[in-house]
């Protein structure tokens, strides 16, 4: 999908990394985010600067990095300043110690400082190896910032950097764009609004060889589903075809046929006045 590249015009966006293997995906989640028009600014610890070094960053963003070494009060590269200027904070990769700290208001680096002093929500993208994010401590402090004014974006289970395959991947860069771009654009009129978009050409089959279809790609239903997920709208997209980097929390249905179509339309529409759309089959 093309992300537009004025979707995030005038709005600015603090990154804060920190020391995980998964910092590679930073500099494509800022890339992402620099495309669509927004103006970034990045946060390192200490730690992650020993995986990416601040000129990357620096270069990918035309900002000076805030780091423990640079902090000044002469002008405005300090975590109070760099926290009012920001519409949106991001924390991507977020580490299990960074987690810890944060759940417990400790803040003894710039970043950790730079979220202490942050008011509103932050879009925290966890990055951890599968049993210290599954240890029960963990888990307690992703819980306390769940309701801490912290959206958390799910990790993925695939290889970790210690060679064994679990849960604690950080999410793709795509996905912790289409999270942080709904923060930034939803609109009070669509939070919690259930909607169902339908598209992409249906196959209507005659016999076992032959069928009736058109070349409808389903783009433009696609579209209009990511603007609506980006709007706050709780989306569920029935189509035959899919564009590529839906938001991961848009519910697709996959379906053939018109007659198969309707009937996950019926369902969907029942299910949406019971209650919120879970993902899957409704």
């Amino acid at each position: 999908m093309l992300i537009p590249t004025d979707l995030l015009k005038d709005k600015k966006i603090l990154l804060g990394v920190t020391g995980s293997i998964a910092v590679y995906k930073s500099l494509e989640l800022t890339r992402l985010f620099v495309k669509a028009g927004a103006e970034v600014k990045i946060v390192m610890s200490e730690a992650a600067k020993k995986f990416v070094t601040p000129l990357t960053f620096e270069t990918l963003t035309s900002n000076k990095v805030l780091d423990d070494t640079n902090e000044s009060w002469v002008d405005e590269h300090n975590h109070i300043k760099a926290s009012e200027w920001a519409d949106l904070m991001v924390i991507a990769p977020a580490t299990a110690n960074t987690i810890g700290k944060l759940a417990n208001a400790i803040a003894d680096n710039m970043l950790l400082q730079c979220a202490l002093a942050y008011p509103k929500v932050k879009i925290l993208a966890p990055s951890a190896n599968t049993n210290m994010l599954q240890n029960p401590m963990t888990q307690a402090n992703l819980k306390m910032l769940g309701i801490a004014n912290y959206e958390i974006v799910d990790t993925q289970t695939k290889e970790l950097a210690c060679k064994t395959t679990g849960d604690g991947a950080m999410a793709e860069p795509i996905n912790i764009f289409w999270q942080s771009a709904r923060e930034l654009l939803k609109d009070e009129f669509w939070a919690d609004r259930r909607v169902i978009v339908t598209g992409g050409g249906t196959i209507e089959k005659i016999d076992d060889v032959r069928y009736i279809s058109n070349y409808s790609s389903g783009k433009m239903a696609s579209s209009l589903a990511t603007a609506l997920y980006c709007k706050g709208a709780d989306v569920n997209l029935i189509a035959t075809r899919f564009d590529t980097d839906l938001p991961s929390n848009v519910y697709t249905l996959d379906v053939q046929d018109s007659a198969e179509m309707m009937d996950y339309l019926v369902d969907s529409v029942r299910v949406a006045k019971k209650g919120k759309l879970s993902k899957g089959n409704p």
